[in-house]
């Protein structure tokens, strides 16, 4: 007997089939409204929210128990920016696996992974933010991978020297030489996406790499800002300004003061915003160069 619609699931978590028929859901029952099916055999109740955590609680469902996660879908379990077309659960089998999984809406790749380069965020084993990112060069366009780096670093997840160290000892791996080439861009005080984007815009121009996120003071020592991206040498700060910085009113009344008291020590001040930095790249290299030779010239003629 079918039992009444109102009553409550008694579990707010994945569940496989043969567990719903333990405790009396019928298959009927679990392909009308009240559940859904994340894989073949895993299903939810219906009000709960899509999230990666609970797609990988469902996944490990039905993985061996030596499953690592990995590639994209472990940067996000680490909270990093990656491009979101690919939502599929990436997992790591060992190599020895009999039967890999097979189930749609899930990538699995066989390796070899050794110890050492596996950790564990909450109840999920997942690459260490080393091979990690070895694995998002082979996956990921250059820029975004430098956007991932620069996370990790500021997370404190990793830094560089540990990067390096790992893939050292990586040989004929895809991806190591675009990981390697990477590693000397990564900035660990880079706030955000954006501005590394606006770094590597720079950079990937020709112009000098500019500091990140580095503290201005006064010839007293009284602090007046941190600018985003700046040429301290040339007295050039860089500010990329996210939509809260319009949004805001108090936010906006802060970033003209800020930028006053740098114009007032005779600073060049260049503020970027999604479009220029998206849509008119050319314009932000060609005033930051022109703002450079400025502040060369006035240097030199000091």
């Amino acid at each position: 007997m079918t039992r009444p619609a109102e009553t409550p699931f008694p579990i707010d978590r994945p569940f496989r089939f043969a567990e719903a028929i333990r405790l009396g859901i019928t298959a009927d029952e679990l392909r009308g409204p009240r559940f859904r099916t994340v894989f073949h055999n895993v299903h939810i109740p219906a009000h709960l929210q899509d999230t990666l955590e609970l797609r990988c609680q469902a996944a490990a469902l039905i993985l061996p128990s030596d499953a690592v996660f990995c590639g994209l879908t472990a940067a996000r379990l680490y909270g990093l920016p990656v491009p979101g077309t690919d939502l599929r659960i990436h997992v790591a089998v060992p190599a020895k696996t009999p039967t890999p999984p097979r189930h749609r809406g899930m990538k699995v790749h066989e390796y070899t992974i050794a110890p050492e380069q596996i950790g564990r965020i909450d109840t999920f084993l997942v690459v260490r933010p080393e091979r990690l990112f070895l694995e998002l060069s082979a996956a990921l366009p250059r820029i975004d991978l430098i956007v991932a780096g620069d996370q990790m670093l500021r997370r404190e997840l990793t830094d560089s020297d540990s990067l390096r160290g790992f893939l050292s000892q990586c040989y004929r791996r895809r991806g190591v030489q675009r990981a390697r080439a990477a590693v000397p861009h990564l900035e660990k005080n880079a706030d955000s996406p954006p501005e590394t984007r606006l770094r590597m815009l720079l950079v990937d121009a020709g112009l000098p790499r500019p500091v990140a996120n580095q503290d201005v003071h006064n010839g007293w020592g009284v602090w007046l800002a941190k600018p985003d991206l700046s040429y301290p040498a040339q007295k050039i700060a860089i500010q990329y300004e996210g939509g809260h910085h319009r949004e805001d009113p108090r936010q906006y009344s802060y970033d003209i003061e800020r930028d006053g008291r740098l114009i007032d020590l005779g600073w060049i001040v260049i503020r970027v915003d999604k479009e220029m930095l998206y849509k008119h790249p050319e314009q932000v290299i060609n005033r930051v160069r022109r703002s450079l030779s400025r502040g060369v010239s006035g240097h030199h003629a000091a």
